[in-house]
């Protein structure tokens, strides 16, 4: 079992769209307490309808590319992100809400030249990753104070012919959450994901909502509905209810199944993405439901590894600071 140090993750929301193995859990337990936050900042008296009820719809889509960065060892690579997903939101009676949703994510990844990671000169080490997930979550409003989510989630991750049963994935979540006042929530859970080739994933998960003004807040409820790993962390300005801008970061991390295509040493074996994106974002909301993002930054710390099809390591390599842009949008209704 591999246990992560604690990840801040600020006031529990979103749906996980990628074959990330932390950073979609993280999007779950984001997903998880928008509600729970709602609750807490607003005055209005809830609604006393009883029974199992849809409340709303939520597609979305976005996209990313990554410009070219060297890597360790010579060559380099550049990265086109897609993401997709349709959620369905639901109410049983007035303390719990949820949803349940389907997702989709493509990377598709140019490299360029001969690197550490090439199992022969001049051949990629991976190319198109395709990924599609089913997830589903519940949060309970206990009392004004306290609120609890659970989350489940079953994702395929790989190359374009990669074998589905190898290539899948499933984990859960739980978290709790105490609204100190309706400015400020703290609470904690975990998350617990199994991986391709590698031992279960436990990351422990600090919750926290604080505005800190009017107009300033800290959070990870905010960011694009549809990003893959979640908002990790913001401080975010928005001066009217359709404007906001905001810087923020987080970890994030992609493993996924090769095809048997290629060299012998990389058939059927396992890649892996990860890096510390740092990014700006400008967001507009409009009274018909519409939302649009549009983000720009730099991925830091970012590694590259190839592992064999039983998870050994075959060769990994640094890859330069990579800029990024991006553009999202989702639809309520």
């Amino acid at each position: 079992m591999k246990i992560l140090c604690p990840r801040t993750a600020v006031a529990i929301t979103a749906l996980s769209i990628h074959a990330s193995l932390s950073g979609d859990a993280l999007l779950l337990l984001q997903e998880a307490s928008a509600s729970a936050t709602a609750d807490a900042a607003t005055d209005s008296p809830v609604e006393t309808t009883s029974g199992f009820r849809v409340v709303d719809y939520k597609p979305s889509g976005g996209f990313v590319h990554e410009f070219s960065a060297n890597l360790s060892g010579g060559g380099s690579v550049s990265v086109d992100r897609a993401f997709a997903a349709f959620k369905v939101g639901f109410a049983a009676g007035t303390d719990v809400t949820g949803s349940i949703g389907v997702a989709w994510g493509g990377d598709w990844y140019d490299f360029d030249g001969t690197s550490e990671l090439s199992p022969a000169p001049d051949t990629a080490p991976w190319s198109d990753v395709q990924a599609i997930a089913l997830l589903g979550r519940a949060t309970w409003k206990i009392d004004e104070r306290w609120s609890t989510i659970v989350g489940l989630d079953l994702r395929v991750a790989g190359e374009r012919n990669a074998d589905a049963g190898d290539s899948m994935t499933y984990g859960g979540l739980g978290a709790v959450s105490y609204a100190f006042s309706p400015k400020f929530s703290l609470g904690a859970g975990a998350i617990i994901s199994s991986q391709i080739e590698d031992s279960i994933l436990v990351i422990p998960a600090l919750v926290v909502y604080w505005q800190v003004t009017d107009t300033v807040l800290i959070s990870n409820v905010l960011g694009p509905e549809v990003y893959p790993t979640g908002a990790g962390i913001e401080a975010a300005w928005r001066p009217d209810a359709s404007r906001e801008v905001a810087i923020g970061g987080r970890y994030e991390s992609r493993r996924f199944r090769l095809d048997d295509d290629g060299p012998l040493v990389r058939q059927k074996g396992v890649g892996e993405d990860t890096g510390f994106p740092l990014w700006a974002r400008a967001t507009w909301r409009f009274e018909n439901g519409i939302r649009l993002d549009v983000i720009g930054g730099v991925s830091l710390f970012n590694t590259y590894r190839l592992d064999d099809s039983n998870g050994n390591e075959i060769a990994s390599s640094d890859v330069d600071p990579a800029p990024f842009i991006g553009v999202f949008g989702s639809w309520r209704f």
